[in-house]
């Protein structure tokens, strides 16, 4: 018999366990706290397109190789006679499991050695069978600063020129513009890719959310915004990269929509800036040549700014989409 003074601390650890679950359950506060905690997690978690994730896609077949070797040693645990009984069952299928564990390992290993021979092999197909322009790539491409946060000068004249909403702001940064377009009663988000930066959005209690900026514009849906704001690490791209996100941006604007690019001049860059940029970012008069031919209506906007001079600002009419259809047709 146990002795009244005996507590079963198992016993209350599971009701204490129980009673936390259901108050998590039930009380709306707790709740509102543990989803701000997760979202605050995932906006500042890695992207897949930035040096964490690309280092864990370096090592996958690494983990592979390491969850491969199975250990045929299960513990036995510290109690006496529990112990006792597992020794002796594990000692009975010890050479059945060890022949079977032996047989796996070798299979996977292989496997892997094959994997990364495969790897290797389409990694040198692929740069074979690019085309010359596609190969060489700019050698700043990830080595330069991302552009200083907007001065207010600029942020003022980009929110007088938003359109309707939603306005989707790229990239988003700490959210000066997303505010001031917000004061104009426009519903808009920011997508930024620096996780310092987003926190102190998030901190202000602002919507910027973490990410590549061109994955987000592409998994958005069509038609979805009023109004698409291009500036931040837009600088930074390659050529291909800002075609393409013109190209999205089209298909992701309402049908009387609008692009807004706050951008500076590259030539206007210092030595350093310049040489690791080259191939990096356009100028605001090539962005208007480039939407314009995209069927939008596009004009430059002086801006006294010292960085942005010029801000781009392109109309998409019910005309200029309908004259892109028959084109199309």
């Amino acid at each position: 018999m146990n002795s009244p003074d005996l507590i079963d601390t198992a016993r209350v650890s599971v009701e204490i366990e129980a009673e936390a679950k259901k108050l998590r359950r039930q009380d709306p506060e707790i709740a509102q706290l543990e989803q701000e905690i997760e979202q605050v997690w995932a906006d500042i978690a890695p992207t897949r397109t930035s040096t964490e994730a690309a280092g864990d896609d370096r090592l996958l077949l690494d983990q592979m190789s390491y969850l491969a070797a199975l250990d045929p040693h299960v513990p036995t645990g510290s109690r006496r006679g529990l112990r006792g009984v597992k020794w002796t069952i594990r000692k009975l299928t010890y050479w059945y499991v060890r022949f079977l564990t032996d047989q796996f390992n070798v299979f996977a290993g292989m496997l892997i050695r094959h994997l990364r021979n495969l790897d290797g092999r389409l990694g040198r197909l692929e740069n074979a069978s690019r085309h010359p322009g596609e190969q060489s790539v700019p050698a700043g491409l990830g080595i330069l600063d991302d552009p200083p946060e907007p001065s207010a000068a600029v942020v003022s004249h980009v929110a007088g020129y938003a359109g309707s909403g939603p306005c989707l702001v790229l990239s988003g940064g700490e959210g000066a513009i997303v505010v001031a377009i917000g004061e104009r009663g426009i519903h808009a988000h920011g997508v930024e890719q620096d996780p310092d930066r987003v926190l102190a959005g998030l901190h202000r209690q602002l919507d910027i959310r973490t990410g590549d900026v061109l994955a987000y514009l592409f998994d958005a849906e069509d038609e979805s915004f009023g109004t698409i704001v291009l500036t931040g690490v837009v600088e930074t791209l390659p050529l291909t990269n800002l075609l393409g996100m013109v190209d999205q941006a089209s298909r992701k604007l309402k049908k009387t929509g609008r692009i807004i690019v706050a951008v500076a001049d590259p030539a206007n860059r210092d030595r350093v800036e310049k040489e690791l940029g080259s191939g990096l970012g356009i100028s605001p008069i090539t962005w208007r040549h480039i939407l314009e031919s995209a069927s939008f209506d596009a004009r430059l906007e002086p801006c006294p700014d010292s960085r942005i001079a010029e801000i781009v600002v392109a109309h998409r009419t019910e005309k200029s989409d309908s004259d892109s259809n028959r084109g199309k047709i």
